[in-house]
Formats: structure tokens, C-alpha cells, sequence
């Protein structure tokens, strides 16, 4: 098998599986058996296409689309219209126009707003990312003013230091004016207790 027909068969199965969503959101949940029933086929060929082990083929589309009440579009079905649902008209002959029945989007409307979304939801990012950047660059900026704020810090204690020290060497025993345990009068005093 073919890798174009590969693609149309899983691009079909897709199609069948949305078929059924549709299906039941308009009449409520439906089981694999109730609707293999209604089409004609056994279980098996419904879950099997369901799971992408069976292709869907043209009678099974033709199945479908009357197990469904021939609601959906043939070309969309076969996954050659984005157009999912057939309208009437007064003959009872189906058209497959525009879908303007409200509240069911066309797959390329669906598209177009899934890719709108994602395109806002990148913009969204890039608009973060850039926020995020422009934060870090000011706590950078926040964060070399403070190291200098600390380096100017840590030269002023350097600089206190270097006064306490000089002051203390000023104020030590060598610059006082007697000997060490001589009194005022001259009389050796004993400093041992």
C-alpha cells in the first residue's frame, strides 16, 4: 500500500470517528454494536476502523452516511470537502453548500480557529518570554548596583578597620607617657596579683 494511500485511509478513519462524535452528539450516546446495527456490519468492522486496523471503503461511507440519517456530506466523508454536514433542500435532494447550520463549524473553520488560537497562544509566549527577559535584565542591573553598594561597604569597614587600628597603636602603652609598673611618684609597683 502506497504511502498517498496510507494517508487517505487514516485521513478516512479520522473522518469515521469524527462522523460518530457528531452522530452522538446529536442523539445521545451511541454504542459500536448499536450503530455496526444500523449500518449493516458486525461490531468488528466498526472498532476495527475506530483502531486504524481496517480501512474505511467506499461501501462503508455509503453505510455511514445512511446509518446517520444522511446528515453528513458524501465528499467529506470520502475526505475531499472540509464541509461536514449536507443540507436539504425542498425536493429532498442533498446540496453540499455552505454549512450554516448554527453552532456546527466547518472542519476549515474548526482549523482556521485552531490555528488562530495556537498563533494567539505563541504570541501569548513571546510577549512572556520577552517580559521574563526584560525582568531579568533589571535584576541584573539591580544586582550590579547592590555588588557595588556591597564593594563600596566593604572598602569603608576596610577603611574603619584601618582608623581603629592606627587609633589603637596611638592609644597602646608606647605612647604612654611612664614605664609600665613605675608610679606616678617612681616607686616600682608590682602589677602581679
Amino acid at each position: 500500500m502506497g504511502r498517498r494511500t496510507e494517508l487517505k485511509d487514516k485521513t478516512r478513519n479520522n473522518i469515521f470517528a469524527a462522523a460518530i462524535d457528531e452522530i452522538r452528539r446529536r442523539e445521545g450516546e451511541l454504542t459500536q454494536l448499536e450503530l455496526a446495527r444500523r449500518m449493516g456490519v458486525n461490531k468488528d468492522t466498526v472498532t476495527n476502523i475506530l483502531h486504524y486496523r481496517t480501512a474505511v471503503s467506499d461501501d462503508i461511507i455509503t453505510r455511514l452516511q445512511n446509518a446517520s440519517g444522511r446528515i453528513f456530506n458524501l465528499q467529506w466523508l470520502r475526505g475531499e470537502s472540509d464541509i461536514m454536514l449536507s443540507e436539504q433542500t425542498n425536493d429532498g435532494s442533498e446540496t453540499f453548500g455552505n454549512n450554516n447550520l448554527p453552532g456546527v463549524p466547518t472542519y476549515s473553520s474548526m482549523t482556521n480557529s485552531i490555528i488562530a488560537a495556537k498563533d494567539e497562544a505563541i504570541e501569548s509566549l513571546k510577549r512572556e518570554a520577552a517580559a521574563k527577559d526584560e525582568t531579568i535584565e533589571s535584576q541584573k542591573r539591580e544586582s550590579a548596583s547592590k555588588d557595588a553598594l556591597i564593594e563600596s561597604l566593604q572598602q569603608q569597614v576596610a577603611d574603619l578597620r584601618a582608623a581603629l587600628a592606627e587609633q589603637q597603636k596611638k592609644d597602646s602603652f608606647g605612647n604612654y607617657p611612664f614605664t609600665p609598673g613605675v608610679a606616678d611618684n617612681g616607686e616600682r609597683v608590682s602589677t602581679e596579683k
